[in-house]
């Protein structure tokens, strides 16, 4: 076992207590006090150049290696999802509707174990570590307050490695794969404005509620007869609202959806065509329509040169089994990618999946964090600060 290898396992026991604490006292997005104080104090203690109040509750601590060089960004996320835990862990969290759910406090005890460790090599690093706790991943909203507040700049970040822990993958694999890896994420507002009336005499008013049911199988064909079947988009109508009672014609109902696609042109195509379908819809039946769409976050798109470089650094500091690109992208979306539309960035699997044990999804309120793979996270992002040349070279 090489000399790093027993630096990481001598702290496994503090990483664990780490995450268990930050576990127990989950906060919501811009809300994350607690939790900023304790990654703030934590890196302060390393003698890291520490800034707090980034875009409201965001940390980033600098570790500035003895040479100059590259400056290199590690991510991670402070806040937790408004779920009521079920996970029955001696260590479940201590407020009331909060957890961590999604396993943000075991990447940040990863973040910070690879702090620690690479702050005990300051003098044979060439360049920097930037160490960036972003707030408000999951409501989304917290990257781009970092960015405005120049979380990327002074020294600005040549490129930026995030990891997160995932079902589904086997306890401690990385799968490292180069472009789209979570998709896109849109949503959207439809008010269909029809005629009201009485529920027996239908021919002297226009039904929004037909129409809206038209509208609705009418934009799935967008996705099976209008898009490439090797191409990947989904479109969700996940909540309707319209009607008083069941003998009156509503004047309006309103679907609300979201939109997910991989390729930048799909996205376009699905927005421009949902309008033209309504549009073609309503007019015929008529009625008539608002619609509001809003671009919430683009896809997570690891850079190609990046991720070929990482792939085969941890191909190299890893079993070989335990390195992979054969991972299929998923329609999540991940604050991630706004990142990645400033630097090269790559965003990392490692997976939670406990032998023995049934997956449970992320998200799910019985979610729980497997502790094994945190010095596997922390050794992962330790060899590529050693290995990372800087992108433009």
């Amino acid at each position: 076992m090489k000399l790093l290898d027993h630096k990481i396992a001598a702290i496994k026991d503090e990483l664990v207590t780490i995450r268990k604490d930050l576990h127990s006292y989950p906060e919501l997005g811009f809300q994350e006090f607690r939790t900023a104080a304790k990654v703030a104090n934590y890196m302060e203690k390393l003698g890291f150049e520490v800034k707090t109040g980034i875009g409201e509750t965001g940390v980033i601590g600098l570790l500035r290696g003895k040479n100059d060089g590259f400056t290199i960004g590690l991510r991670a996320c402070l806040d937790a999802l408004a779920i009521e835990e079920q996970s029955g862990v001696e260590y479940s969290s201590k407020n009331r509707g909060i957890m961590h759910a999604c396993g943000h406090d075991g990447n940040m005890a990863i973040v910070l174990g690879a702090a620690k460790i690479l702050s005990q090599y300051k003098d044979k690093l060439n360049g920097n570590v930037k160490f960036i706790f972003q707030p408000a991943e999951e409501d989304t909203g917290g990257a781009a307050e970092i960015i405005k507040a120049g979380g990327l700049k002074s020294p600005d970040v040549d490129a930026i490695v995030t990891l997160h822990n995932w079902p589904g993958l086997k306890q401690g694999v990385m799968a490292v794969k180069s472009g789209p890896v979570m998709a896109s994420s849109d949503i959207f507002q439809l008010k269909i404005i029809g005629t009201p009336g009485h529920g027996a005499w239908p021919h002297l008013a226009v039904d929004p509620i037909v129409v809206a049911a038209d509208v609705i199988s009418q934009l799935q064909h967008i996705i099976s007869r209008e898009i490439d079947p090797l191409e990947t988009a989904a479109i969700t109508i996940g909540k309707i609202s319209g009607g008083t009672a069941v003998n009156i014609i509503p004047e309006a109902v309103t679907l609300d959806g979201t939109v997910r696609a991989f390729d930048p042109k799909v996205r376009d195509f699905i927005q421009i065509r949902i309008e033209e379908i309504v549009k073609g819809i309503t007019q015929a039946a008529r009625a008539a329509f608002e619609i509001t769409y809003d671009r919430i976050m683009p896809p997570v798109n690891n850079d190609a040169c990046l991720t070929a470089q990482v792939y085969e650094i941890l191909k190299k500091a890893l079993e070989p089994d335990m390195v992979t690109d054969n991972f299929t992208p998923v329609m999540g979306c991940e604050e991630f990618a706004l990142f990645q539309e400033q630097i090269p960035g790559l965003f990392l699997y490692i997976g939670n999946d406990m032998e023995g044990y049934d997956m449970i999804p992320i998200h799910a309120p019985n979610y729980v964090f497997n502790d094994e793979i945190l010095v596997i996270g922390v050794k992962a992002l330790c060899e590529i600060v050693f290995g990372f040349k800087k992108i433009s070279e």
